[in-house]
């Protein structure tokens, strides 16, 4: 059985403001019966990119402005402060490309525009209530930039190398961190432990960044389709890496088959001595009545995967949240055989999910390019 939720139509009016799931006259989505909406929170014409959590703060990124949120209460986050990027003259203007993944220490956060300029941004955002860009680097922007050593470093999906130990004066140390390597550059990098990075390259490669100037090539994956982002849970101790893909088709009618991208799992039994890893299953979206939790058709991301999270207490099995685009929040089960099944969703009404992240072991912030951010229960078996 299915749910439908509802949203007050006053709280679109009130950025930041949430409404109970239960106001208001319209529907908010469907949810499985093991998922429960507990709120709602609007932002600027929809546009929520991407997102971070740090200790008890959460920032939150559009293609306009970012904004920062006290989550002491998970379940009604407090906004300490609204952000505008600045274009030309000091006017607002969006910074096209990288919001989506983003990076932070909690006390320097980074913006790398891809589009129009290629132009790196850092912000000084131990104040909440106030940040400020304290620097710019012309022509390092890439399509998304990652946190190393505490963000001390950079590393960019083009593989960009950033000297950041002095977050007023980033300097580009190297083009390429790959070099040498079977992939230079790839969608993203993970420091999936400190000084370890994991990059969403093809192949994916594991990588020692202790000297970041230097990085050491320890292992790589199986060769496979384009991969958008990746996790090893539990510092790399976990015996499944996990990743996302993306597809994208143009026109109007993107259905649901067997090259649409997945959420992946990775048998990484051995690796130190095989220096290699292998796939070991995909689940990946379908189309439906709307009413059964999939859309029927889906355009033109609809049924790909985004960013996603595993479980605080993943370990070797266990849960993982998803972003599917159109296709919501999907709950996924990892089984101890690397197997993949789906046991809930939150779908939304006109939604276009982008991320989903672990707030606490019942609670999830599932952040939609169309929406906002929604606040999802997990009422299931953890």
């Amino acid at each position: 059985m299915k749910r439908l939720i509802g949203l007050s139509a006053a709280a679109l009016l009130l950025a930041g403001m949430l409404s109970p799931a239960s106001a208001g006259p319209g529907p908010d989505g469907i949810t499985s019966d093991n998922v429960e909406h507990v709120a709602f929170v609007p932002f600027e014409v929809g546009t929520a990119t991407g997102a971070r959590v740090i200790g008890k703060f959460l920032y939150v990124t559009t293609w306009r402005s970012f904004s920062i949120y006290d989550i002491s209460d998970p379940e009604a986050p407090v906004r300490l402060s609204t952000t505008p990027f600045a274009g030309q003259d000091g006017e607002p203007s969006p910074i096209k490309f990288e919001n989506e993944d983003v990076a932070t220490n909690g006390k320097v956060m980074i913006f790398s525009e891809e589009l129009p300029q290629a132009t790196l941004h850092v912000f000084d955002v131990e104040d909440k209530t106030n940040p400020v860009q304290i620097s710019t680097l012309a022509g390092a922007g890439q399509h998304t930039m990652s946190c190393i050593l505490d963000c001390k470093w950079l590393y960019g999906s083009d593989g960009a190398i950033i000297d950041l130990r002095d977050p007023t004066k980033p300097v580009l140390m190297k083009e390429k961190w790959g070099d040498g390597m079977p992939a230079t550059g790839g969608h993203d990098v993970i420091e999936y432990k400190p000084g370890f990075a994991m990059t969403s390259s093809n192949p994916i490669l594991i990588l020692d960044v202790r000297n970041p100037i230097k990085p050491k090539l320890l292992a790589t994956s199986q060769e496979q389709e384009f991969i958008h982002s990746a996790q090893w849970p539990r510092e790399g101790k976990d015996r499944w890496a996990l990743t996302s893909g993306e597809t994208w088709v143009g026109g109007v009618d993107s259905r649901c088959d067997e090259s649409s991208a997945g959420v992946s799992t990775w048998d990484t039994t051995g690796w130190g001595k095989t220096k290699t890893f292998k796939k070991v299953d995909t689940y990946r979206m379908k189309g439906g009545t709307y009413t059964d939790g999939n859309p029927v058709i889906n355009a033109p991301f609809g049924c790909s995967s985004h960013w996603f999270q595993q479980h605080p207490n993943f370990n070797n099995q266990g849960l993982i949240a998803a972003g599917y685009y159109n296709h919501g929040t999907r709950f996924l089960n990892v089984d101890s055989k690397g197997k993949i099944s789906e046991v809930g969703f939150f779908l939304p009404n006109a939604g276009g999910t982008s991320g989903a992240y672990w707030i606490t072991d019942r609670l999830v912030y599932a952040i939609d390019y169309q929406r906002g951010f929604d606040i999802l229960k997990w009422n299931g078996k953890i």
